[in-house]
C-alpha cells in the first residue's frame, strides 16, 4: 500500500512539475543530506523562505513523538497516515484573500518579499517563448531498471514506475511512459505479470547458472579419488556423511547446506584434508573480506574474496584443474555467482558451494544459491544438528525456529528470554541488560536491532550508563563517514551530490589516488566539484562513479573503553582493517584513535561507528556469549541470524511481544526471474485450458492476488 501511495504521489509531482514550469518557473528536485528524495521546490527561493512556509514536518513528527509517548511504540505506515491528515489544522473560513496575503507576506522580509516578486516577473516573461521539454520516457525507465534490478530480481510495478517518474519529474509525458514500458513488456525485455516485474537479462543469467550446474552432472570422476578416504572419528555422524557424499561427487557442483552453529567449519576442514589426498589444489573464496579472514584463520591461508577473484587474472589462472570452495555461497549474487560458473568451466575446475540460504542473502539482485538449490539437479547435503549453544533449552529453540519460527520463538518465551517494556523505556532495559551480561570480564556481548534508528537509541543507552559507572573514559569528538549506499544509477544521477557529502575512493581514479576523500562543494553540467583534504579543488566525473562510494559526514564521540565498529576494509602499511570488525578503544589523543590491540587508526580513515549493537547484517558470521535482541518487528531470517548469535544466552527486549512474533512470520526470500517466468507460463496454459470460457470469466480466473500490486496490472492499474 505504501508504495502505490508513493506511486500516486509521483504522478501528481509529475503533473505539477509539468504545469509550474509551463508558468515559466524552473524546478529542482529536493533531496536531504542522504539523497532521500524530498519532492522539488521552484528554483530562486531560498531555503530560509520554503522553511517558513513549511511547518507540517515538524506536525508530523510532534504527533509521531506523541503517539509514541501514549501507545510505548512507533506507529506504523498507515497510523503515520492517520496522524498526518488529523494534525493538520483547521483552515480559516471566516477570512478574506486579502487577508491571507497579509498574513503570508508578513512571514517573510520585504527583500525576501522583492526577491519573490521579481522571480514571478521573470517566470512571466519566460513563460511567453516556453517550449515544453519532453524527456525521453526511455531514459527514465532504464534509470528505474538499473536502480531497482541492481539490488533485487523480481519488484512491483509501481515501485519501477515511481522510479522512472521520480528520474524525469516535471519532463515526462505519462500516457509516454506507459507506452515504452507496455513495448517493453511486449518485447519481452520485461517479464511482467500481476503486480510483479522482472528484466529478460536476470531470467537469462539465471538459466545460464541452472544449465551450466546441470550440465556437469555425472561427468567428472569422484571428488576424492578412488582411495578410501577415513574422515576424523571426532566428527557427528551427519558430518562424517556430509564428507563421505561430497568426496564421492561426480559432479561440477555440490552443496554443503548447514545451519548457522551446526559445523560447516569442521567439515569443510575434513572435506579439504580429503581434497589434498585426492591430489587436488584447493582455493576457498567468499563474498565478503570478514568471511575471508574467517576461512584463513582455520586453515585455508590462501583464500581471497569473489571480487578479486573475478578481476584477478593470476588468480583466476591458478585454479585451473582445482576445486573451488565458495564459503558463505547463501550471501552470493546472480551477477557473482554467475562469473563463478563460468570462470570454473574455462579453467576446468568444480566448485564445492557451504551456505545458508535461510540466512541473510546478497546485497545485490538475485539468491542464486538458493535459485540453483530449487531450479537445477545439484546435489545438496545437508548439516542440521546444532552446536554452537551450549545450553540446551536454547539450542533446541533455535533449531525449533528455522523449521518453526511460531513455536520456536514460543520456545524463546518458556526460556525466559522475552521482556517487554514500554517503548520509551526499551533503550534503558537494553542497557540494564547489557550490564547484567558483561559483569563478568572478558564475556562477548552483542545487541541486534532492526533499524539504525533503534542502534542509535540503544547505544546512547549503554555508553550514559557506562559513563555513570566510569567504564568509560572522557570522550573527543570526531568526524565519521556513514555510507550512503547509493546504487551506481544513484552515483550516475547528478541531482543526488549534495554539499557536505564525501566522496571516498576504493580505487585510484583520474589523479585521485585509492582512500582519498573528496568533500562535495557543489555540481555543473555532468561534473561533481569537490575539495580535498588538503584544500585542493578536484573535478569529478560521473564516468568515475565505479570507482567511489557516497557517505554522508557526521559526529561521533570516542572515549577510552569504547567498542568500535569498523566499517571499511583497509590494508596497507601499519593499519588494517576489515569490514564489521569490533574492537576496543584503548585512548583517544589528538583526534588519534589507539586500539587495544596496537593499531592506531589512520585520520583518513573514517568509516567506523560505535560497536555495541549492529544490524542483522553485521550479526551473521559472529559468535559471542550472549546475545540481545531489541525490536518490535524483525524479518524471520534476520531474527534467525541475531538470535543464533549466542552460545550462552539470548535475551529479547520489545514492546510487544504479539507485535513481535506475528513479524516472524514475513519471509526476506525474494522471488526469482525464473519463478516469474513459471509464472507467465502457467498463466499462458490457463488461457488455453480456458478458451472455452467467455472473456469475462478468463478474466476473473487470471486475476492475480490484491497484494501482487495493481488489481488488473500494468495496463488498467496506472
Amino acid at each position: 500500500m505504501y508504495e502505490r501511495r508513493a506511486y500516486i504521489t509521483e504522478v501528481y509531482r509529475n503533473e505539477l512539475a509539468r504545469k509550474v514550469r509551463g508558468l515559466g518557473y524552473e524546478i529542482e528536485s529536493q533531496r536531504n543530506a542522504k539523497g532521500v528524495d524530498n519532492g522539488f521546490e521552484i528554483k530562486g527561493i531560498s531555503r530560509d523562505v520554503l522553511e517558513r512556509y513549511s511547518q507540517r514536518s515538524d506536525q508530523r513528527d510532534e504527533s509521531i513523538r506523541q503517539f509514541a509517548a501514549e501507545h510505548g511504540r512507533q506507529p506504523t505506515d498507515n497510523e503515520v497516515a492517520v496522524l498526518v491528515r488529523e494534525s493538520r489544522p483547521d483552515k480559516l473560513h471566516e477570512i478574506s484573500s486579502a487577508e491571507v496575503h497579509r498574513l503570508q507576506v508578513d512571514r517573510i522580509s520585504s527583500q525576501e518579499h522583492a526577491n519573490l516578486l521579481d522571480l514571478r516577473e521573470r517566470s512571466i516573461e519566460r513563460s511567453q517563448t516556453f517550449i515544453p521539454e519532453i524527456a525521453p520516457a526511455v531514459q527514465s525507465l532504464q534509470h528505474a531498471e538499473e536502480h531497482l534490478f541492481e539490488r533485487k530480481t523480481v519488484s512491483k510495478d509501481h515501485e519501477f514506475m515511481t522510479e522512472a517518474l521520480r528520474h524525469g519529474r516535471g519532463k515526462l509525458d505519462l500516457a509516454e511512459l506507459r507506452g515504452s514500458y507496455e513495448f517493453e513488456v511486449a518485447q519481452s525485455k520485461l517479464l511482467q505479470v500481476g503486480g510483479n516485474v522482472a528484466t529478460q537479462t536476470s531470467l537469462e543469467r539465471e538459466r545460464s547458472m541452472v544449465a551450466a550446474v546441470d550440465h556437469g552432472i555425472h561427468r567428472y570422476p569422484a571428488l576424492g579419488g578412488n582411495d578410501h578416504f577415513e574422515p576424523k572419528a571426532s566428527l557427528r555422524l551427519e558430518q562424517r556423511h556430509a564428507v563421505e557424499t561430497i568426496l564421492a561427487s561426480q559432479d561440477f557442483a555440490v552443496n554443503l547446506r548447514g545451519a548457522a552453529g551446526t559445523g560447516k567449519t569442521a567439515t569443510l576442514q575434513e572435506i579439504d584434508r580429503g581434497l589434498h589426498a585426492a591430489g587436488h589444489e584447493v582455493l576457498a573464496v567468499a563474498p565478503t573480506r570478514s568471511a575471508v579472514e574467517e576461512l584463513q584463520k582455520v586453515g585455508f591461508g590462501s583464500s581471497m574474496t569473489i571480487s578479486r577473484l573475478l578481476e584477478d587474472q593470476t588468480a583466476q589462472e591458478s585454479i585451473r584443474g582445482s576445486v573451488l570452495i565458495v564459503d558463505e555461497a547463501g550471501m552470493v549474487s546472480g551477477r557473482q555467482m554467475e562469473g563463478l560458473l563460468d570462470l570454473a568451466r574455462r579453467e576446468d575446475a568444480r566448485i564445492l558451494f557451504s551456505g545458508d540460504t535461510r540466512q541473510i542473502q546478497s546485497v545485490e539482485s538475485s539468491d542464486a544459491l538458493r535459485i540453483l538449490e530449487r531450479e537445477s539437479r545439484m546435489t545438496s547435503v545437508s548439516l542440521t544438528g546444532i552446536q554452537r549453544q551450549s545450553n540446551p533449552e536454547y539450542r533446541e529453540a533455535i533449531e525449533t525456529f528455522r523449521q518453526s519460527p511460531d513455536q520456536g520463538f514460543a520456545k524463546l518465551q518458556d526460556l525466559g528470554a522475552l521482556r517487554e517494556v514500554p517503548y520509551t523505556e526499551r533503550a534503558k532495559a537494553v542497557a540494564y541488560v547489557y550490564r547484567e551480561m558483561t559483569a563478568e570480564p572478558g564475556r562477548k556481548v552483542l545487541v541486534v536491532a532492526p533499524t539504525h534508528e533503534e542502534i542509535g537509541r540503544v547505544t546512547q543507552a549503554i555508553r550514559e550508563d557506562l559513563k555513570q559507572r566510569s567504564v568509560l573514559g572522557d570522550g573527543e569528538t570526531l568526524q565519521r563517514h556513514i555510507p550512503l549506499q547509493w546504487t551506481e544509477a544513484q552515483k550516475k544521477d547528478i541531482s543526488n551530490y549534495q554539499p557536505d557529502q564525501v566522496l571516498v575512493f576504493h580505487r585510484a581514479s583520474h589523479g585521485i589516488e585509492k582512500h582519498e576523500a573528496l568533500t562535495v562543494t557543489g555540481v555543473s553540467g555532468s561534473s561533481i566539484h569537490t575539495m580535498n583534504e588538503r584544500g585542493e579543488d578536484k573535478s569529478v566525473s560521473l564516468t568515475q562513479a565505479r570507482s567511489f562510494s557516497v557517505y554522508e559526514r557526521t559526529e561521533i564521540e570516542i572515549a577510552a573503553g569504547d567498542k568500535l565498529l569498523l566499517m571499511g576494509n583497509r590494508k596497507e602499511p601499519g593499519f588494517r582493517a576489515t569490514n564489521g570488525e569490533l574492537t576496543t578503544v584503548r585512548s583517544v589523543e589528538g583526534g588519534i584513535i589507539n586500539l587495544e590491540d596496537g593499531r592506531s587508526v589512520p585520520t583518513n580513515y573514517r568509516e567506523f561507528t560505535h560497536g555495541y549493537a549492529v544490524t542483522a547484517h553485521r550479526s551473521q558470521g559472529k559468535t559471542v556469549d550472549q546475545v540481545i535482541i531489541s525490536a518490535d518487528v524483525m524479518k524471520q531470517e534476520l531474527f534467525y541470524v541475531a538470535a543464533s548469535r549466542g552460545r550462552e544466552g539470548i535475551a529479547i527486549v520489545t514492546s510487544d511481544v504479539e507485535r513481535l512474533g506475528q513479524s516472524l512470520g514475513v519471509s526476506m526470500a525474494r522471488p526469482s526471474a525464473i519463478e516469474l517466468a513459471n509464472e507467465i507460463s502457467q498463466s499462458k496454459q490457463s488461457l488455453e485450458h480456458n478458451a472455452g470460457m467467455n472473456p469475462k470469466q478468463v478474466i476473473e480466473a487470471l486475476k492475480p492476488p490484491r497484494d501482487m500490486g495493481f488489481e488488473q496490472g500494468i495496463g488498467l492499474g496506472f
